[in-house]
């Protein structure tokens, strides 16, 4: 079992792979990011177990629109005014997607996701932008902005 959670960045500065495993390692030395190459999906490990596949997506990539039209769909059908209208203009104005496949089968449903909170502290820390959790919503750094799903 797995679901996905993104980072939905606004900020100018890109961010890669090697970055990311810097801002975990710094968090836990027991992470790791393989591989470190920008361009392809990457694991996150926590030790020896896996716990998401990682994969950056950036305008012309071919998935970053796609990603986009996916999540407007599940944004456009909420109705609450002023949080839609908010996620809406971040998506609108997105120049990169940190996604991540959280993977579940070295732990169980509610740890699997914590193994990740150092990467969303770090991009909250260090790039303008939102994250999306599948059934879930939209968070800022502060908590809930959107409930969708």
């Amino acid at each position: 079992m797995s679901h996905y959670m993104r980072y939905i960045m606004i900020d100018e500065q890109p961010v890669g792979h090697a970055e990311l495993e810097t801002a975990l390692i710094a968090a836990d030395p027991i992470y790791a990011v393989e591989p470190d190459e920008s361009a392809a999906p990457a694991t996150i490990l926590y030790g020896d177990a896996p716990a998401a596949q990682i994969e950056i997506n950036v305008p012309g990539d071919g998935l970053f629109n796609q990603e986009l039209d996916y999540l407007r769909r599940d944004v456009l059908a909420t109705d609450d005014g002023t949080a839609r209208e908010r996620v809406l203009a971040t998506l609108d104005t997105a120049r990169g997607i940190v996604a991540a496949q959280v993977l579940h089968g070295a732990y169980d449903e509610h740890d699997a996701p914590t193994r990740l909170d150092p990467l969303w502290q770090w991009l909250f820390a260090n790039r303008k932008g939102l994250l999306q959790v599948d059934g879930d919503g939209y968070y800022d750094g502060l908590g809930l902005v959107l409930r969708v799903g």
